[in-house]
């Protein structure tokens, strides 16, 4: 039983706001010697020990054990503890652990001063304090508990007890609150363009903003400066204004022989749900002088050349209303096309007006509306309106206790467009009238041995009346045909074995042809898995399309092996296997093979690693990229090294470093 120690309530102990218990107290010479000691500091911290000796009525010893538990917040073990004032506490042989960073640091020596702890020699990590898979060592440092900021001098990072990495000094902040400061560089490396290094300093400009100044270079191109500036208005939106400069240097501008120099852009996003009710705004504003902007952007460390692909640069600006069963919106397009020196014949879309009525139940009736206005400008030339109206009006009704279901669909299709500039160019229209019988059912069944779906259905389409006058390739005439279309999907649940099945049949009615015969089926039997997605051309009696994948993975072990054909087109072979030594890790490998052009493709091999405290992967891959010259088909060689590393909660690298084969 504790009993507490009254006498400390009457001399000048009582600065440390402490309430004192121990199992059995002795006064001796002056001291008072504790046995099993329980400290209690303003009502949310307290100190445990095996033993404690209090001297002159203000310094506290303890050893043994110590136990410091701080504001539920962290705790602090020690062999001993001296504490002269609460300013003033030294510790040794100290494991502390606070879970705003969900990590540990050892010291042999620790002094407490208010709220910051001085480390001597710590180590540092966030994995099993026993054998460490990585740690930090320093030669000293400090922890703010209310700042929540570790600082560390001369630090080694040690991984698997190899040193890998030294720096003068580190610091990391636990704390989510915003902060300016300098953010993770990124790196990445391209024999064509060079080192890549992007460095971005982030600004908190007040509590709704922020910006990001990312400096950019890459020593074979070029260098260039991009910033971000985000903001909040509202609880419901968010927005970001981006801009961007980069300039290539002369003998790279010439040697490419490239459209510009300078590549600059700049973009605008916003983006407000609620902004009146139940509505909505979006923005996203783009100009660029050319897609070279987008490819260059600071966080492009990858080179991810799909940003050179697409020529187009499309902005938005779309509003939309919601009222019960009704959507209203009107949505504005405006198109740059880099690959044209200018854009005064580029077709516009200013703007959309669209109103679509949600699909309503009225007892045995179902009926929808979807109405368009488009408004096609450009600066030369005469501009273009086009109407466009979608009415379907259904009956639907079940028979025999609901085990068949039947739906009948008459649907309008109407458009109607003109130049409204110059009449002679003639009126766009069509008109169609279709009507759709669709015989279903849902059925499940629970067998002794497995459970079985299926859900099959066959739909009737008769194109009723048709009639379409075209003059502009500006409209998009639906193709309306008479077919009858048959669907089974069904399911089937054994104990070890599970199927899922997808089956699609049409036939052509005017043609009396069947059209081609879709299967999609995943097959998984304890171990093993297949998955088929094939399309069989029943005109030419041949599949025309095959993408099969037969694999197995026992959580150790797995591999796979795929084929894909694509008829006249490509014929592929890709195998892959890996190997988990234990529950992180895991070395992988793929090998790829054309079959057609008879070449490789590529091959992978790489090793992955993910733990709570750290994950890494590492992998090399070779691509063989097929080059037309004009003696025939050439082939060059790309080598990618993909390095991804992250130390939770510290941070890491995701690098990519690409090197082109000659062409």
């Amino acid at each position: 039983m504790l009993l507490r120690v009254i006498s400390l309530l009457l001399i000048p102990f009582f600065l440390f706001a402490l309430k004192i218990y121990s199992k059995k107290t002795i006064q001796q010479n002056g001291k008072y010697i504790l046995d099993k000691p329980l400290i209690i500091y303003n009502n949310n911290s307290f100190i445990e020990a095996k033993k404690g000796i209090i001297e002159n009525n203000h310094i506290i010893k303890l050893y043994g054990n110590v136990t410091v538990f701080y504001n539920s917040q962290d705790i602090l073990l020690a062999d001993s503890l001296i504490a002269y004032s609460k300013e003033k506490i030294f510790l040794k042989n100290i494991f502390f652990y606070d879970k705003n960073i969900d990590g540990w640091v050892r010291s042999i020596k620790a002094i407490s001063k208010k709220n910051i702890l001085y480390f001597n020699s710590p180590y540092f990590s966030t994995c099993c304090s026993t054998n460490p898979d990585w740690f930090i060592k320093s030669s000293s440092g400090n922890y703010n508990r209310s700042t929540k900021l570790l600082k560390l001098k001369n630090i080694v990072l040690v991984i698997h007890n190899i040193p890998v990495f030294y720096f003068p000094y580190w610091q990391v902040s636990f704390d989510k609150t915003r902060r300016s400061g300098l953010l993770r560089p990124y790196i990445g490396y391209s024999n064509k363009e060079g080192v890549l290094y992007s460095q971005p300093v982030y600004f908190v400009t007040s509590i709704n903003t922020d910006l990001e100044i990312i400096p950019t270079i890459r020593n074979k191109r070029g260098k260039g400066i991009y910033s971000i500036f985000r903001f909040v208005d509202s609880p419901y939106s968010e927005g970001k204004i981006k801009f961007g400069i980069f300039g290539d240097k002369n003998y790279y501008y010439e040697k490419y022989d490239l459209a510009h120099r300078k590549h600059y852009g700049y973009s605008i996003y916003y983006l407000r749900n609620k902004l009146f009710n139940n509505d909505k705004l979006y923005l996203n504003l783009k100009y660029a002088n050319d897609v070279d902007y987008f490819y260059l952007d600071a966080y492009n460390y990858k080179f991810d050349s799909s940003y050179l692909t697409d020529k187009i640069i499309t902005s938005n600006l779309n509003y939309i209303n919601i009222k019960n069963k009704n959507y209203y919106g009107i949505y504005f397009k405006y198109f740059i096309d880099t690959s044209l020196l200018n854009n005064d014949t580029t077709w516009q879309i200013l703007p959309q007006l669209n109103y679509h009525r949600f699909l309503e139940k009225r007892g045995i009736l179902l009926d929808s509306l979807d109405l368009n206005i488009y408004n096609y400008y450009r600066k030369k030339g005469s501009n273009f309106i086009l109407q466009d109206i979608n009415l379907p009006i259904g009956l639907y009704n079940s028979f025999f206790n609901d085990y068949l279901k039947f739906k009948l669909t008459e649907t309008l299709y109407e458009g109607y467009g003109k130049y409204y500039q110059e009449n002679n160019l003639g009126i766009s229209k069509y008109l169609y009238l279709t009507t759709q019988f669709k015989f279903f059912t849902s059925l499940a069944k629970n067998f002794n041995y497995f459970i079985h779906v299926i859900n099959p259905s066959i739909s009737i389409n008769i194109k009723n009346y048709s009639n379409k006058k075209i003059y502009s390739d500006l409209i998009d005439v639906p193709e309306m045909k008479n077919y009858i279309l048959f669907n089974l999907f069904q399911i089937i649940n054994f104990e070890n074995l599970y199927i899922n099945h997808t089956l699609n049949q049409i036939y052509y009615l005017d043609e009396k042809r069947l059209g081609e015969l879709e299967n999609l089926i995943d097959i998984k039997y304890l171990d093993y898995y297949i998955n088929e997605n094939n399309k069989y051309s029943m005109k030419d009696r041949k599949v025309i399309y095959n993408n099969i994948k037969f694999g197995y993975n026992n959580n150790i072990f797995d591999y796979f092996i795929s084929n894909i054909y694509q008829r006249q087109v490509s014929k592929t072979v890709t195998v892959g296997s890996g190997y988990k030594p234990n529950l992180y890790k895991r070395y992988f490998f793929e090998y790829s093979y054309d079959l057609n052009n008879k070449y490789s493709k590529y091959w992978l091999i790489g090793v992955s690693m993910n733990k709570k405290c750290y994950k890494y992967t590492i992998s090399f891959k070779q691509n063989r990229i097929p080059i037309l010259e004009s003696t025939g088909t050439n082939y060059r060689k790309d080598n990618i090294i993909n390095l991804s590393v992250e130390f939770y909660p510290v941070g890491g690298i995701d690098q990519s470093f690409i090197f082109k084969g000659k062409e």
